[in-house]
């Protein structure tokens, strides 16, 4: 038996705004231009089969509201009940499609209704005239949330990148830390605070834990630097926003994958946004961050690395026996000691890719540190600021001194066994192949 479901939706493609282009860059050159698109609206009517659906259903999707920015804003205030209908995947055009689009549009809705205390302080549209996304909210307070996301990965020069950003005047980081002279790079709300699961939770989960509400994380997100400069940006350096949804088994019970993962959160909350991902050579990457983290414990050698390396490597290709990808890459059964899942970046950025399309750019700490003057440009350009003066910036790179690095603890332990390293590199290798198709370039084949 077949009935007939009308399925109400906008279509929705950001249109360039040239509020957006940022001023003093040569779009002639190699950097890519913003391409435009057009905001299209449309109804159609479906036959789905009965079977499934299981019989018939009434959906009735949430309104969308476009402002002067051309910055789509979900219109929150009506029924959080409803099924919200994807702000980035388009209805599908045949039927066999129609399963995984109502698949994914049921598996937003747990990401509304937990997070109903994000979505209901949103406003409708956010101020057109400020760079971060802006608003006073009923109490007449002024409001911003980060409009750039550095969002991975770890050991990847995230930090030393975070703080070469923080030298254009018109970027700024958050203002969570008690004092000035913490580091504000990375916070950790929306991928750990906000459901509240702290970074201890998977390894010792006693008792109760609190989430964060978002009115109060709304007080350290650097609203009053953006008050009185428009131009301003606010920066969210939190790598772990790429990867991390760790303890989703025990959230969503009889699931096989994560109802949503952190791009569609980002996107719904901030849609808008620029997205930054700085990857490496995955095996240089799990024995960087192997040393980083050997201060916790004197037990890790080049040997030991290797034992692990063994254990993990087992334990994610038996996971892909039974399991899809992204449920292995997203697994909260891996060790907290040796991330294997992380490299395979692929996983991760065709999620982020998926969602944000032209705003995501992708970067590798090879071009960063071999090409810093022209990675960092880019960069600017892409997240659409201005240009900075080439000789300032060049003076200010070499001045400055790299941040976050492993060298005491790589000389003090030694370089990796050569057998590791083989075992490693054929492992990510297929990865790192998925990745240079999907992304166009053979710089992330990591060779």
């Amino acid at each position: 038996m077949l009935v007939s479901f009308s399925f109400y939706y906008t279509t929705t493609v950001i249109k360039s705004d040239s509020r957006l282009e940022p001023a003093g860059y040569d779009t002639n050159t190699d950097i890519r231009e913003t391409s435009e698109a057009v905001i299209q609206n449309e109804t159609k009517s479906l036959l789905v089969d009965e079977a499934l659906q299981g019989g018939s259903m009434a959906i009735e999707v949430l309104s969308f509201q476009h402002d002067e920015r051309n910055t789509i804003v979900p219109s929150f205030k009506q029924k959080t009940t409803n099924i919200k209908p994807s702000l980035h995947q388009n209805m599908p055009e045949s039927i066999d499609k129609v399963e995984s689009f109502l698949t994914k549009q049921k598996s937003l809705q747990i990401l509304f209704e937990e997070s109903k205390d994000v979505f209901d302080l949103l406003p409708e549209t956010y101020m057109p005239d400020y760079k971060s996304f802006c608003w006073y909210d009923s109490q007449e307070e002024f409001q911003c949330l980060a409009s750039v996301y550095l969002a991975g990965m770890p050991k990847c020069g995230t930090t030393d990148l975070f703080d070469k950003l923080m030298w254009h005047p018109q970027l700024t980081e958050q203002s969570h830390r008690p004092k000035a002279t913490d580091s504000q790079k990375e916070y950790f709300y929306w991928s750990r605070l906000r459901i509240g699961r702290p970074e201890w939770f998977l390894a010792k989960p006693k008792g109760p834990v609190h989430k964060q509400l978002f009115s109060q994380f709304l007080a350290g997100t650097g609203s009053e630097k953006v008050k009185n400069n428009k131009e301003t940006r606010i920066v969210d350096g939190t790598p772990s926003l790429l990867w991390d949804l760790r303890g989703w088994e025990t959230r969503y019970p009889g699931l096989d994958e994560p109802p949503y993962n952190n791009a569609d959160l980002i996107y719904a909350v901030t849609p808008e946004s620029k997205i930054l991902a700085l990857v490496r050579n995955p095996t240089e990457r799990l024995y960087s961050e192997y040393l980083y983290f050997s201060t916790a414990g004197r037990d890790r050698t080049p040997q030991q690395f290797h034992l692990e390396v063994v254990v993990e490597l087992k334990k994610f290709n038996s996971c892909l026996e039974k399991k899809t990808l992204k449920n292995c890459c997203y697994s909260s059964e891996h060790s907290l000691r040796l991330r294997i899942a992380l490299g395979v970046y692929v996983c991760f950025i065709s999620d982020f890719l998926d969602v944000f399309g032209g705003n995501l750019l992708t970067i590798t700490l090879n071009e960063y540190y071999s090409h810093p003057i022209e990675t960092l440009t880019n960069i600017f350009y892409h997240i659409g600021v201005t240009k900075p003066n080439l000789e300032d910036l060049e003076n200010f790179i070499k001045n400055s001194k790299t941040s976050n690095v492993n060298k005491i603890e790589k000389l003090r332990i030694g370089d990796m066994l050569n057998e590791t390293k083989k075992l490693l590199d054929e492992f990510y290798s297929p990865y790192n192949s998925k990745l240079s198709k999907l992304l166009g370039d053979t710089k992330f084949l990591f060779r």
